[in-house]
């Protein structure tokens, strides 16, 4: 394991809590352009992570998470984006990393539990991309990197890890795992160009102020809205990417109880449901199907796949 890789494990296993400043955010002018940076100012060597927070028994990991990916030096801030107004402030004391200038943490507390939240336009970022992730989900460094590379080379598509798809059927709209295709980046962990936030929560007109309603109403969907927003203005889908070491704790099928396990398939049926109802109402509002399909995966390097035979046993015939 190399200095970055052990650096990142370590901060990811323990961590010391340091209060940081938590802030509200301030409403009143989230949507005037001249309020924020120029875009021509914004760097293009790094990138912003949002880290999306609302339970507290995560709390824990989300304060891993903020430090490591602090710790990247191509990563130029982390806002955590907290959507739980019930949590007294106190709770929230994120970590720093004590050295000069060291990569800011900051928390920022919403009014609402709102998913909306999680693309509005801050004038913390001064970066030309965000990294939009979940407080259950663990990337490594390498694969960070990956994805800031290929969106990088592709600034107006959506990059992420975690596809899945939209189909139609007789009956509508439904939202759905494919084997072979992919319309919809989640925000699990998801790389896109700091315009869309903008575009996201304050352009589209009347359509896109409903589409914002349907994600208030169903406190689901955000993502496919998104998605929504970047198909329409590309004309093209996502562009998923291949990662090395990427755990979803918040995954179903993650090991765990009977009785978990039970429950997480019965909420698995009806999140599906509930999201191809919002696929639906996204088409209706806005007028128009914008998602379109994608069939591979961007990987850091093409491999022989063939087997060999080394020390007696079956292994990829490039492995060392």
């Amino acid at each position: 394991m190399n200095r970055a890789a052990s650096l990142w494990f370590l901060l990811l296993l323990a961590v010391d809590g340091v209060d940081r400043v938590v802030s509200t955010e301030d409403y009143d002018r989230i949507c005037d352009a001249g309020d924020f940076p120029d875009p021509i100012d914004l760097r293009s060597d790094q990138l912003t992570v949002l880290l999306n927070g609302y339970s507290e028994a995560r709390l824990p990991l989300l304060r891993s998470l903020a430090v490591s990916y602090a710790s990247l030096p191509f990563v130029a801030a982390v806002i955590v984006i907290w959507g739980n107004p019930s949590v007294p402030s106190a709770r929230l004391a994120i970590p720093t990393v004590h050295r000069p200038g060291a990569t800011p943490i900051s928390v920022v507390l919403h009014r609402t539990i709102s998913l909306n939240a999680r693309f509005l336009p801050r004038r913390e970022i001064t970066t030309r991309a965000v990294a939009v992730c979940d407080d259950d989900v663990i990337v490594d460094a390498a694969s960070v990197r990956f994805a800031f590379d290929v969106w990088s080379t592709h600034r107006r598509r959506i990059v992420g890890f975690f596809a899945r798809s939209h189909d139609l059927t007789p009956r509508g709209w439904i939202y759905t795992v494919h084997p072979a295709r992919y319309s919809i980046l989640l925000t699990k962990f998801m790389v896109l160009g700091t315009e869309y936030l903008f575009r996201y929560s304050c352009g589209g007109g009347e359509g896109m102020k409903k589409a914002r309603g349907v994600v208030e109403e169903a406190r689901n969907c955000e993502d496919i809205l998104m998605n929504f927003v970047a198909a329409m203005e590309t004309g093209s889908g996502p562009l998923m990417v291949g990662g090395d070491r990427i755990r979803d704790l918040g995954d179903v099928r993650n090991d765990g109880s009977e009785k978990m396990g039970a429950v997480g398939l019965s909420a698995l049926i009806d999140h599906r449901k509930r999201r191809g109802e919002c696929i639906t109402e996204f088409h209706r509002t806005l007028g128009v199907m914008p998602l379109r399909y994608g069939f591979g995966k961007m990987v850091k390097d093409v491999g022989e796949q063939a087997l060999c035979r080394k020390g007696g046993k079956l292994v990829l015939c490039d492995a060392q």
